[in-house]
């Protein structure tokens, strides 16, 4: 297949945000080089190189990313964290559309790394990108203690943010559920990001909860991923300043029609273009052109999960030529015929990065 680029330019249309109280900080917007950024691939794989765009160069202050990767962890061929790769692909996700990355969550396989590995993994990645982009730590556990650990070893590693998901396993009430974000929020000075999955974590956070989670200084706002629409637009009515990210890159359209600030993508890793494009578009008010783009990237979305979340869109970058490494056990990559079945749609869209031939 011959090699396919798409980068989108240009920058985004702010939105004006509600003021609200909070100890957070403002991530700078920085305009990145015009040369190309080379990116190492695995051996026999053609190498990768990105056009540099300027994913920050937006028309309002940012505080926080509005479209974020949710980054997969690269490992060496013996299954320790590649922190040079890490670096080197955290910078090509920045230069093809990302203006934030979150660093061990789920798509990171944060469960499968030691704290050792998370703080080298936080403390590399933001010296590479430095304020060209918004660093968020996945600090967030079913464990409150550790979390709170987890959380002031990021800030001691210079990330911008956190990232604290829903107390997962051990089905918390809404109470617990509470208690642990507010303790995680008041152990840092920076800004908290809550995020509702249940398809995970089994718990479902209530709006009321996110709402009382929405009082506390430094939580910002809410990766958004429980599928529901309704819950999702009562709680941009209720909160207007509280900021919402999609969490689900089959909702992003619909989340940001309502309202919604941004995206915490898995797709970014190779469409993030694409998807600051749809929402450039919505702010605008053409709709069904950003529709359509929503529509073509559905299908998309759907093969980069076919094998679950991580494995996928693992197995998609290393057949692009990302030399990430294999996933640590239980996370294993798919069999030859789902793999074909993966790769059979993904070659058939524009992707932000280009497709080795």
């Amino acid at each position: 297949m011959a090699t396919q680029s798409l980068v989108t330019r240009g920058s985004l249309a702010g939105r004006p945000v509600t003021p609200r109280t909070r100890a957070s900080r403002l991530a700078r917007c920085v305009s990145r080089s015009s040369s190309p950024f080379p990116i190492a691939c695995a051996p026999g794989a053609q190498q990768v190189t990105i056009i540099a765009h300027s994913p920050r160069s937006l028309s309002m202050p940012q505080e926080l990313g509005r479209f974020m990767t949710a980054m997969v962890t690269p490992y060496t061929p013996d299954g320790e964290v590649d922190i040079p790769h890490a670096r080197r692909l955290a910078a090509h996700l920045v230069r093809s559309g990302n203006d934030g990355l979150v660093l061990a969550g789920t798509t990171g396989e944060a469960p499968l790394l030691t704290d050792d590995e998370k703080f080298r993994l936080w403390e590399g990645v933001k010296q590479e990108v430095g304020d060209s982009a918004t660093i968020v730590a996945g600090s967030g556990t079913n464990d409150t203690r550790h979390s709170v650990h987890l959380t002031r070893l990021a800030e001691k590693a210079g990330v911008d943010a956190i990232l604290a998901v829903a107390p997962y396993y051990l089905k918390p009430p809404q109470e617990g559920i509470f208690r642990h974000m507010r303790a995680i929020a008041e152990s840092t000075s920076l800004p908290v990001i809550i995020y509702n999955i249940p398809g995970r974590s089994v718990v479902n956070m209530s709006l009321e909860t996110i709402l009382r989670c929405a009082e506390v200084p430094n939580i910002v706002g809410d990766k958004e991923a429980n599928g529901d629409l309704a819950h999702t637009a009562a709680l941009i009515d209720a909160a207007p300043g509280f900021k919402i990210w999609s969490g689900n890159d089959n909702d992003n359209f619909h989340i940001w029609a309502l309202g919604g600030y941004g995206a915490i993508s898995v797709t970014g890793h190779i469409v993030a273009g694409q998807q600051r494009r749809m929402l450039q578009l919505l702010e605008t008010g053409q709709v069904a052109e950003a529709a359509a783009i929503q529509r073509r990237l559905c299908r998309l979305t759907d093969a980069c999960f076919l094998n679950g979340s991580p494995s996928t869109i693992r197995y998609v970058l290393r057949q692009l030529g990302f030399a990430i490494g294999e996933p640590r056990l239980p996370v294993v990559e798919p069999d030859s015929v789902m793999g074909a079945r993966i790769m059979a749609e993904v070659v058939k869209h524009e992707l932000d990065v280009p497709v080795p031939a």
